[in-house]
């Protein structure tokens, strides 16, 4: 994807971060005492390269889990569409992502 169309590493790693977060959160609904909890792992490769710094992670028993990233992954250009994970939510205004 980046040689093809010059997405930043940044933009690839916070894709890679939000799609093992919506994996986990899918896993978490579809089998929620699943044999091995996949949130320590999650936690874990979110703590360490190359996905370390790409977001927010947050599990609450109860309530699921919730990523908000650190950097766009460019959905804002969907007419009047975010993504799920959207960084574009928490800036402040005139702040780019």
């Amino acid at each position: 994807m980046r040689g093809r169309y010059g997405l930043s590493p940044q933009i690839l790693r916070g894709n890679a971060a939000s799609a093992l977060v919506g994996a986990v959160r899918v896993l978490l609904d579809r089998v929620p005492d699943a044999p091995c909890p996949p949130v320590p792992l999650v936690e874990h490769l979110l703590a360490r390269a190359p996905l370390e710094g790409t977001g927010t992670f947050l599990h609450e028993e109860g309530l699921g889990v919730a990523f908000t990233r650190r950097s766009c992954c460019l959905y804002y250009r969907v007419p009047a569409a975010t993504c799920g994970d959207c960084v574009l939510r928490t800036r402040p205004p005139g702040r780019s992502a």
